[in-house]
């Protein structure tokens, strides 16, 4: 019999050829998912958009830099944002989509919300007009009184008091709690029990505090 031995060594070469021929390459790996983009946020409004908004939600819009900052400020207050006076991106994205607030009376009057810390005027069952306001701050005997309350009487104009002067005040109780300006409205309760507007909020309402007007204050 032939000896096959010196046949090996090519047979085995041709076996591993044959093998290298038949075994396909790999499949590349599938491409990664395309990144979802954010759209991009819409930029925030210039100043006269921003008063001109504020005015349509019926907030006071004054022709200074401070009055429209109450104005933003009360905006943020209704809102429960940050209390800043500034136009920051979550203010802008409300301003979209405003909240129309819904008083707890038919009116006419006015309504002190404590929590919110400002002044509505109700009319036809509609806040009609937004102040910017500031309550009693909580200390012993400085809480502003909640409750329903009516004009008693006016000062048209100042009045020196022991605990700080009142520009045009409107008292609605025995104790001395009114209504007034000529004091800071802070974004948070600051005063001794009165409700604290600005001057340009008092001379703008003043006259519709007449004695006998109602004021909710809850």
């Amino acid at each position: 019999m032939r000896d096959l031995r010196w046949y090996l060594p090519l047979l085995a070469v041709l076996l591993a050829g044959c093998a290298a021929v038949e075994a396909e390459p790999a499949p590349p790996p599938p491409p990664p998912p395309p990144v979802a983009l954010a759209p991009p946020e819409p930029p925030i409004p210039p100043l006269p958009a921003v008063q001109q908004s504020l005015r349509s939600l019926g907030y006071l819009v004054g022709e200074s830099d401070d009055e429209t900052k109450h104005a933003v400020t009360a905006f943020q207050k209704v809102h429960e944002l940050p209390r800043t006076g500034v136009v920051d991106r979550a203010t802008a994205n409300a301003l979209r989509e405003p909240i129309t607030p819904s008083p707890r009376g038919n009116g006419p009057g006015f309504e002190v919300d404590l929590a919110k810390q400002v002044l509505y005027r109700v009319e036809n069952g509609r806040v009609v007009r937004i102040h910017d306001a500031s309550t009693g701050r909580d200390e012993p005997g400085k809480q502003t009184p909640a409750g329903d309350f009516r004009v008693q009487y006016q000062i048209d104009g100042w009045r020196y008091a022991k605990l700080g002067p009142m520009y045009r005040p409107s008292y609605i109780t025995n104790t001395g709690i009114a209504l007034h300006g000529g004091e800071p409205v802070e974004s948070q309760p600051a005063s001794n029990g009165c409700v604290r507007l600005t001057d340009q909020a008092v001379d703008e309402i003043f006259a519709d505090l007449e004695r006998g007007t109602a004021v909710s204050i809850y």
